[in-house]
Protein backbone atom coordinates (compact mmCIF):
# COMPACT_ATOMS: atom_id res chain seq x y z
CA UNK A 1 0.00 0.00 0.00
CA UNK A 2 1.19 3.50 -0.79
CA UNK A 3 2.13 5.68 2.16
CA UNK A 4 -0.03 8.79 2.10
CA UNK A 5 1.45 12.10 3.18
CA UNK A 6 -0.53 13.94 5.83
CA UNK A 7 -0.96 17.58 6.66
CA UNK A 8 -0.08 18.59 10.22
CA UNK A 9 -3.13 18.28 12.47
CA UNK A 10 -2.31 21.67 13.99
CA UNK A 11 -3.32 23.32 10.70
CA UNK A 12 -6.93 22.06 11.06
CA UNK A 13 -7.83 22.69 14.73
CA UNK A 14 -11.59 22.49 14.11
CA UNK A 15 -11.44 19.24 12.14
CA UNK A 16 -12.16 16.06 14.11
CA UNK A 17 -10.23 13.98 11.54
CA UNK A 18 -7.42 16.24 10.30
CA UNK A 19 -5.45 13.37 8.74
CA UNK A 20 -8.40 12.06 6.74
CA UNK A 21 -8.13 12.92 3.03
CA UNK A 22 -11.27 14.67 1.84
CA UNK A 23 -13.37 13.72 -1.17
CA UNK A 24 -11.26 15.68 -3.67
CA UNK A 25 -8.09 13.86 -2.63
CA UNK A 26 -9.82 10.47 -2.69
CA UNK A 27 -11.25 11.15 -6.16
CA UNK A 28 -7.77 12.22 -7.32
CA UNK A 29 -6.26 8.96 -5.95
CA UNK A 30 -8.76 6.95 -7.96
CA UNK A 31 -8.32 9.06 -11.10
CA UNK A 32 -4.56 8.59 -10.88
CA UNK A 33 -5.05 4.81 -10.59
CA UNK A 34 -7.42 4.81 -13.58
CA UNK A 35 -5.03 6.89 -15.68
CA UNK A 36 -2.10 4.60 -14.82
CA UNK A 37 -4.10 1.54 -15.95
CA UNK A 38 -5.21 3.25 -19.15
CA UNK A 39 -1.67 4.34 -19.93
CA UNK A 40 -0.35 0.80 -19.42
CA UNK A 41 -3.17 -0.69 -21.50
CA UNK A 42 -2.43 1.73 -24.33
CA UNK A 43 1.27 0.92 -24.23
CA UNK A 44 0.46 -2.81 -24.18
CA UNK A 45 -1.77 -2.29 -27.24
CA UNK A 46 1.10 -0.62 -29.12
CA UNK A 47 0.20 3.01 -28.50
CA UNK A 48 3.47 3.73 -26.74
CA UNK A 49 3.65 7.27 -28.12
CA UNK A 50 0.73 8.37 -25.91
CA UNK A 51 1.03 9.73 -22.38
CA UNK A 52 -1.34 10.94 -19.69
CA UNK A 53 -1.26 14.53 -20.93
CA UNK A 54 -2.96 13.30 -24.11
CA UNK A 55 -5.89 11.96 -22.07
CA UNK A 56 -7.14 15.55 -21.78
CA UNK A 57 -7.89 15.41 -25.51
CA UNK A 58 -9.38 11.90 -25.57
CA UNK A 59 -11.57 12.30 -22.47
CA UNK A 60 -15.23 11.42 -22.82
CA UNK A 61 -16.77 12.33 -25.14
CA UNK A 62 -13.86 12.27 -27.59
CA UNK A 63 -13.62 15.24 -29.95
CA UNK A 64 -15.80 15.12 -33.03
CA UNK A 65 -15.90 18.33 -35.07
CA UNK A 66 -14.87 20.45 -32.06
CA UNK A 67 -12.98 23.72 -31.88
CA UNK A 68 -9.59 23.67 -30.14
CA UNK A 69 -10.75 26.45 -27.79
CA UNK A 70 -13.68 24.30 -26.65
CA UNK A 71 -11.40 21.31 -26.03
CA UNK A 72 -9.05 23.57 -24.04
CA UNK A 73 -11.90 24.91 -21.94
CA UNK A 74 -13.25 21.43 -21.25
CA UNK A 75 -9.78 20.24 -20.23
CA UNK A 76 -9.14 23.29 -18.03
CA UNK A 77 -6.05 24.37 -19.93
CA UNK A 78 -4.96 27.21 -22.16
CA UNK A 79 -5.55 27.23 -25.91
CA UNK A 80 -1.80 27.21 -26.42
CA UNK A 81 -1.28 24.11 -24.28
CA UNK A 82 -4.17 22.33 -26.01
CA UNK A 83 -2.86 23.24 -29.45
CA UNK A 84 0.52 21.76 -28.47
CA UNK A 85 -1.17 18.44 -27.64
CA UNK A 86 -3.37 18.61 -30.75
CA UNK A 87 -0.33 19.15 -32.98
CA UNK A 88 1.37 16.09 -31.46
CA UNK A 89 -1.72 13.92 -31.84
CA UNK A 90 -2.34 15.09 -35.40
CA UNK A 91 1.27 14.37 -36.36
CA UNK A 92 0.94 10.88 -34.80
CA UNK A 93 -2.25 10.22 -36.78
CA UNK A 94 -4.76 10.21 -33.91
CA UNK A 95 -6.60 13.41 -34.85
CA UNK A 96 -7.61 15.29 -37.95
CA UNK A 97 -7.98 19.06 -38.23
CA UNK A 98 -10.59 20.03 -40.80
CA UNK A 99 -11.00 23.55 -42.16
CA UNK A 100 -14.13 25.33 -41.01
CA UNK A 101 -16.11 28.12 -42.62
CA UNK A 102 -14.22 31.30 -43.40
CA UNK A 103 -13.07 33.09 -40.27
CA UNK A 104 -13.73 30.13 -37.97
CA UNK A 105 -11.14 27.92 -36.31
CA UNK A 106 -10.40 24.45 -37.60
CA UNK A 107 -12.43 21.56 -36.27
CA UNK A 108 -10.87 18.59 -34.50
CA UNK A 109 -12.05 15.01 -34.97
CA UNK A 110 -10.66 11.62 -33.99
CA UNK A 111 -9.24 9.48 -36.81
CA UNK A 112 -9.74 5.70 -37.02
CA UNK A 113 -6.41 5.31 -35.18
CA UNK A 114 -7.75 7.69 -32.52
CA UNK A 115 -10.95 5.66 -32.20
CA UNK A 116 -8.81 2.58 -31.56
CA UNK A 117 -7.31 4.46 -28.60
CA UNK A 118 -10.77 5.47 -27.35
CA UNK A 119 -11.91 1.84 -27.52
CA UNK A 120 -8.86 0.67 -25.51
CA UNK A 121 -9.51 3.39 -22.92
CA UNK A 122 -13.18 2.45 -22.61
CA UNK A 123 -12.47 -1.29 -22.35
CA UNK A 124 -9.83 -0.58 -19.70
CA UNK A 125 -12.20 1.52 -17.62
CA UNK A 126 -14.87 -1.18 -17.88
CA UNK A 127 -12.27 -3.71 -16.63
CA UNK A 128 -11.43 -1.38 -13.73
CA UNK A 129 -15.12 -1.10 -12.86
CA UNK A 130 -15.37 -4.89 -12.88
CA UNK A 131 -12.27 -5.19 -10.66
CA UNK A 132 -13.57 -2.62 -8.19
CA UNK A 133 -16.96 -4.34 -8.15
CA UNK A 134 -15.21 -7.60 -7.24
CA UNK A 135 -13.34 -5.84 -4.42
CA UNK A 136 -16.31 -4.12 -2.75
CA UNK A 137 -19.14 -6.35 -3.97
CA UNK A 138 -21.56 -5.86 -6.84
CA UNK A 139 -24.30 -4.23 -4.76
CA UNK A 140 -21.96 -1.74 -3.07
CA UNK A 141 -20.27 -0.89 -6.36
CA UNK A 142 -23.66 -0.41 -8.07
CA UNK A 143 -24.72 1.96 -5.25
CA UNK A 144 -21.38 3.81 -5.46
CA UNK A 145 -21.74 4.15 -9.23
CA UNK A 146 -25.31 5.40 -8.91
CA UNK A 147 -24.35 8.06 -6.35
CA UNK A 148 -21.27 9.06 -8.34
CA UNK A 149 -23.38 9.36 -11.51
CA UNK A 150 -25.98 11.49 -9.71
CA UNK A 151 -23.32 13.83 -8.33
CA UNK A 152 -21.52 14.05 -11.67
CA UNK A 153 -24.78 14.80 -13.50
CA UNK A 154 -25.75 17.58 -11.09
CA UNK A 155 -22.30 19.14 -10.66
CA UNK A 156 -20.84 18.87 -14.15
CA UNK A 157 -18.52 21.71 -15.09
CA UNK A 158 -17.25 21.54 -18.68
CA UNK A 159 -15.80 25.03 -18.87
CA UNK A 160 -13.23 26.92 -16.91
CA UNK A 161 -14.45 29.64 -14.58
CA UNK A 162 -14.17 33.22 -15.74
CA UNK A 163 -10.74 34.71 -15.08
CA UNK A 164 -10.35 36.56 -11.81
CA UNK A 165 -9.78 40.29 -11.91
CA UNK A 166 -6.12 41.23 -11.92
CA UNK A 167 -4.69 43.09 -8.97
CA UNK A 168 -5.46 46.77 -9.34
CA UNK A 169 -8.42 46.14 -11.69
CA UNK A 170 -11.33 48.25 -10.45
CA UNK A 171 -13.90 47.26 -13.07
CA UNK A 172 -16.35 45.85 -10.49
Amino acid sequence: MVKVRQAPASQFPDDARPHDPLIGARLRYLLTAVEARIEQALWDAGFDDLHRAHFKVFRFPPPENERPVDLASRAGMTKQAMNYLLAQLEQQGYLHRAPAAVGLSKRISVTEKGWQVVRVQRATVRAIESDWSAVVGKERFAAFYEVLSELADTHRVDVRPAPRAKQGDVSN
